[in-house]
């Protein structure tokens, strides 16, 4: 039988390995290492991962990562990564724990990935770990600049703070020097200790508190008072995060994070924000977010920290810069689409009363992002029904002095696809409440124009009046708001589809 040509190359790496390191055979290694990959690849991979490791053991190709010729290091390390596929992580720690090591200190990014990649094979807190590696896995994160093996790194390391035995290890007193050293380099290297540091921080209050008392969430809260605004605003980026644990929104807030926070929503008495657009901004989306951090205790939270009134006051202000004003506007729907927050809403009155009046007085984008925010509130506050429903209707009244369906009407049949949308959002989450069905139904404009296809509009357009459509007739009030006629066109409309187009009749043409 005819010898394989793998069998043929690894014969040939073999002899390579016995002779000295000369430039020749190094560059025959690297050849010989390249072809051993392609050949893997092509396979069959168990018979040539047989052969290969019959004659070449992992031992021998550790050795080879050493070799002072960066070709031969890569197509080595290729070839290592290809053999480890199929090892698993027990057996890797048990066979290489020292290769392990010597490769996460390991001065070439190929090698530094290899060893990276097998540690996303541990899967559960019974599986091996040792407090070896911790230190070395953080330090893949220095550099200044983001790069393959500091994104794997960070990869890396979340993952494994979920898994108990590793994030005991990750957080001992070795690996805690190592995140301090760290948290001394430059910000791209200290936001990137921050990620994991949040991550670990966040799943349990113990864990917190050990990050605590080493000082390094005190040194994270610091990162607010950075005088650079983009420092501040990844700072805000991750705070969120960070209070997923009730320990830590507590210590948080005895910082004074969410005071300080709303100190830069609030416009100066010359009119101007206190800290500067950009960070104005992120604060803005900082309480946005902080309120589904905090679930069904957001009403406690917006009444300890009074964000909405100062949202309230952006979007009436016709002096406030456009995009704040928007920003303002969606920060007041993205509150109001959690129930609790809405709860405190409907008790505060004066934000959902300014949503009304801006969106009475608004034109253009700013139109559109009350739409967008209105929908909001009302799609969401469906779930919950009741005296949450009842604030939506107060809202609805409030706006265009009751006169908001004609309006919106007139507004969709402008045809601007943008407006068009969001314009049938609110009518389609309108009919997730008995209110809204009634409303619709006894608005005789706002059902002919659900009804009248216009082929000519964008198909995202046709897909929402479909959309809208299907709500209304879903709806448990459909039957009992509308009169058999008009239902019965709504529901032939949906049985055609979203775009239907009726036959045209032929034109006689008369000959002579």
């Amino acid at each position: 039988m005819t010898e394989k040509a793998y069998s043929k190359n690894i014969t040939k790496i073999c002899g390579l390995l016995q002779t000295e390191p000369t430039p020749e055979v190094i560059q025959g290694l690297h050849e010989g290492f390249e072809d051993l990959s392609r050949q893997l690849r092509a396979g069959p991979f168990v018979e040539v991962f047989e052969a290969t490791l019959s004659s070449i053991p992992f031992s021998a190709l550790f050795s080879l990562l050493t070799a002072p010729d960066n070709r031969l290091i890569t197509s080595v390390a290729t070839v290592t990564g290809q053999l480890l596929k199929p090892v698993t992580w027990p057996m890797v720690h048990q066979t290489f724990e020292d290769h392990i090591v010597q490769g996460l200190a390991h001065p070439h990014h190929t090698v530094k990935t290899l060893v990276l990649n097998q540690f996303l094979k541990c899967e559960q807190s019974t599986e091996p770990f040792s407090p070896r590696y911790g230190p070395h896995i953080w330090k893949c994160l220095e550099g200044k600049g983001d790069n393959d093996v500091s994104r794997l790194a960070r990869q890396v390391l979340v993952r494994l703070c979920g898994i108990g035995m590793a994030l005991d290890n990750l957080l001992d007193d070795d690996s805690i020097v190592a995140v301090q050293e760290l948290l001394d380099g430059d910000e791209s290297q200290r936001f990137r200790a921050y990620d994991v540091v949040v991550a670990a921080a966040r799943l349990s209050d113990a864990t917190f508190e050990r990050l605590r008392e080493k000082e390094i969430i005190d040194r994270l809260l610091k990162e607010g008072s950075a005088k650079d605004v983009l420092v501040v605003m990844n700072y805000y980026e991750l705070v969120p995060g960070l209070c997923k644990s009730a320990v830590a929104l507590e210590h948080l807030q005895t910082a004074g994070v969410f005071t300080k926070a709303l100190d830069l929503v609030r416009v100066t008495k010359a009119g101007t924000p206190a800290g500067g657009p950009l960070l104005q901004l992120a604060a803005i989306k900082l309480f946005t977010r902080m309120v589904d951090v905090c679930g069904a205790s957001a009403d406690g939270f917006l009444e300890k920290h009074p964000i909405a009134s100062e949202l309230a006051a952006l979007a009436t202000n016709p002096d406030t810069p456009a995009n704040l004003r928007n920003s303002a506007v969606t920060s007041i729907g993205a509150i109001g689409s959690n129930p609790a927050a809405l709860k405190h809403l409907s008790t505060e009155k004066t934000t959902l009363a300014a949503l009304a009046t801006t969106y009475s007085g608004a034109s253009g984008e700013l139109k559109i992002e009350c739409l967008r925010a209105i929908a909001c509130i009302f799609k969401h506050a469906a779930k919950s029904g009741g005296a949450l429903s009842q604030t939506c209707f107060e809202l609805y009244e409030q706006l265009d002095d009751g006169e908001f369906l004609g309006g919106l009407v007139k507004e969709i049949k402008k045809g601007l696809e943008e407006s068009c949308i969001a314009g049938l959002s609110v009518i389609q989450n309108m009919a997730s409440h008995a209110w809204g069905v009634r409303e619709i139904a006894t608005h005789e404009s706002a059902v002919e124009l659900l009804l009248k296809r216009e082929p000519q509009r964008v198909k995202a357009v046709q897909q929402w009046q479909f959309a809208t459509i299907q709500s209304i007739i879903n709806a448990p009030q459909a039957k009992t708001e509308f009169d058999s006629d008009t239902l019965a066109r709504l529901g032939k409309y949906v049985r055609e589809g979203p775009f239907y187009v009726g036959a045209v009749p032929k034109v006689a043409v008369k000959t002579t």
